[in-house]
């Protein structure tokens, strides 16, 4: 998976248009600003946003009662995190949204965890990290293979002696902890219940998952 980028398509636009529309509007978050930029990590089970606005040459937050709608800023952003989604490569984590009162905007996205508050956040005053738990529940829901779940994902799970799940490109499905569900362009599929698995009779891709945790 890419470090990041900045996703350029039909859907992309149209949202950014919105968002134009709906910041620098009388009441809008980015009302009579330069720009702003919306900074937005997303997983399946914690979300965090934060927004810097350019007043006058200077960096500075939004007046609290100014937020963008749900619909154009956290319903489009699952939507683009949903058809964003390669199976066994996965998903962005964090996004970032710039816009401009005269100008198009753009969409950054990043496949690592953007921890500061706002691009001028104090330092010393980052979120904390996602847990082992958070990032099992967030490769469940979209699946990589173990050469695509980068090293800070890896990192977590070994400290935490957790197995991740793991994209089973063959069966096009995820598995975990003995359980399997089949996997979609969009991401996992949640209709119905997890298959059980059998692991002695499909050693290879939990022995792979064991010599990348543990190194045996």
């Amino acid at each position: 998976m890419r470090q990041s980028t900045t996703i350029h398509t039909a859907f992309v636009s149209e949202g950014l248009l919105r968002l134009q529309k709906e910041a620098f509007s009388d009441g809008g978050p980015g009302y009579g600003a330069e720009a702003i930029v919306s900074t937005s990590l997303i997983q399946q089970t914690i979300s965090r946003r934060y927004e810097d606005v350019l007043r006058n040459g200077q960096w500075g937050y939004p007046d609290f009662d100014a937020e963008f709608s749900h619909d154009a800023m956290d319903s489009w952003l699952l939507e683009v995190r949903a058809r964003s989604y390669v199976p066994g490569e996965g998903t962005w984590v964090t996004y970032r949204v710039h816009l401009y009162p005269e100008a198009a905007g753009r969409l950054e996205v990043f496949d690592d965890e953007i921890l500061t508050r706002g691009l001028f956040a104090t330092p010393g005053e980052e979120d904390l990290p996602s847990d082992a738990e958070t990032l099992k529940s967030e490769l469940i829901a979209f699946p990589r293979t173990a050469e695509n779940i980068p090293a800070w994902m890896w990192d977590k799970f070994r400290t935490a002696g957790l197995a991740p799940p793991v994209f089973n490109a063959e069966l096009k499905t995820v598995d975990w902890d003995n359980r399997r569900r089949p996997v979609t362009a969009r991401g996992t599929d949640f209709s119905g219940e997890p298959t059980i698995i059998d692991v002695s009779l499909e050693p290879g891709v939990f022995a792979k998952i064991g010599k990348k945790l543990f190194g045996t």
